[in-house]
This record gives structure tokens, sequence and C-alpha cells, in this order.
């Protein structure tokens, strides 16, 4: 009877270990699995997210080298924000090389206008309809117009007029006018004739290339040894 009371005991341990185990493993250990495999799937799905936000922020990365180097290009003649600054400096360098003196600037700085704004309708055909796609185009480029004065002689405006084609920003003549003052009969050897220069110029920004870049574009610059004005 012993041997049977003390095998039926183990049995029995044997038993409510087993159940013990079972318990354990639903009340603890299957819970933790469950909330691993829950916070895997979680985790997997944000870093695709990630992953898409590194793409969308790197948008210069995912182009090809030659869109690359169209795309700076591109940045250099019309840039990501007005860079007023920069359009100063190639009016001083323009005045320099030129030696035209200008009198003063007035910046009206266009604004981007806002996403999801109702299209026009589309003309009728016959009326002008590939009008249309160059207008939308052109949105993408948001305009600056500079209105300046300026005084010299048909050489330095022509010189002017010249440099400003090879500028690195993007400038177009709008407006140009001249007057000159009425004086005696020319004679030779007499001094060059002074010409009054009103100017309307246009450049540009494009907001759109700010998701391709981080940061703006760099500014040159010299140590300003005995210099009184920074800009040149």
């Amino acid at each position: 009877m012993g041997v049977f009371s003390s095998r039926r005991n183990q049995i029995f341990a044997a038993v409510v270990a087993a159940l013990v185990l079972v318990m354990v493993y639903v009340n603890l250990v299957s819970p933790i699995r469950a909330e691993r495999l829950s916070l895997e799937r979680q985790l997997a799905q944000k870093q695709k997210e990630l992953d898409a936000l590194h793409k969308q922020s790197e948008g210069a990365s995912a182009l090809g080298a030659a869109e690359q180097v169209n795309l700076v290009k591109a940045r250099t003649r019309v840039p990501e924000v007005p860079d007023v600054e920069g359009l100063i400096r190639s009016m001083r360098m323009l005045e320099t090389v030129s030696k035209m003196q200008l009198a003063s600037y007035n910046f009206e700085i266009g604004k981007p206008e806002a996403p999801g704004k109702p299209q026009a309708p589309a003309p009728a055909a016959g009326s002008g309809g590939e009008a249309a796609p160059a207008a939308a185009s052109l949105s993408l480029a948001v305009p600056i117009k500079l209105n300046t004065t300026a005084k010299g002689d048909y050489q330095q405006v022509h010189r002017f007029l010249e440099e400003l084609q090879s500028s690195n920003r993007l400038m177009q003549v709008d407006k140009l006018s001249f007057a000159m003052k009425t004086s005696t009969p020319v004679k030779l050897e007499s001094p060059r004739r002074e010409i009054a220069v009103s100017l309307s110029l246009v450049s540009y920004y494009a907001p759109g290339l700010q998701k391709f870049y981080k940061t703006p574009l760099p500014v040159p610059f010299t140590k300003p040894e005995g210099r009184t004005n920074p800009l040149y």
C-alpha cells in the first residue's frame, strides 16, 4: 500500500505541476508573446513610415546624377527663396562692371499661391488652348520685380544690359526707358551725353525646391579688410 500511495502522490504532483505550467503559460507567457508580436508589427509599420519620410525629405538623393546636376543649375538661376541679398550683390556687380550709377532699388516680392487653389476652366477649342500648360508651368516660379533708376552713357548702358544676360541669377528686362537732356548740336570731341535710365527687372524664386534641399544656398563672401561696403 505504501508503494501505491507514494506513486499516486507522485502522479498527483506531476499533474499539479503540469497544470501550474499550463496556467503560467496561459496567464503569463502567452500574453507576453502576443504583446511582443503586436509590438513587432507596430515597429515594422513605423519603420516603413520612417523610410517613407526619409525618401520624401531626401528627394534630391533619389534623383540620378544628371538630374541632380540640372537641379543644381536651376537652383543657382532660380533659388528656392527670394534671396534679395543675392539680387543686390548681382546688381552691385553689374554696376561695378558697367560703371553705370544705380540710384536705388525697389523690390516687389510675389507670394506663392496656396495649394489646392481651384484652376480656371479650360478654354474652348480654337481659342488659345495651349496657354493653359504654359500658365501652369509659369506658376511654379514666383516673380520678384525690381525697379531702379540709373545714369550713364550709351556704352555703359549697353555693357550693363550685356552683362545682365550672363548673370548667374535669372533676371529679365520687363520695362526699359531712356531720357536724355536736350543740348546743343553734337560736336566733335564733346563729352559723352548722359542718359537717365528707368529699368524694371523680373527675377524668380521657386518654393517647390525646398523639398529637395534642407539648407539654403551658400553665400560667397570675403573678409572685409579695408572695406566699408560689405556687398562688393
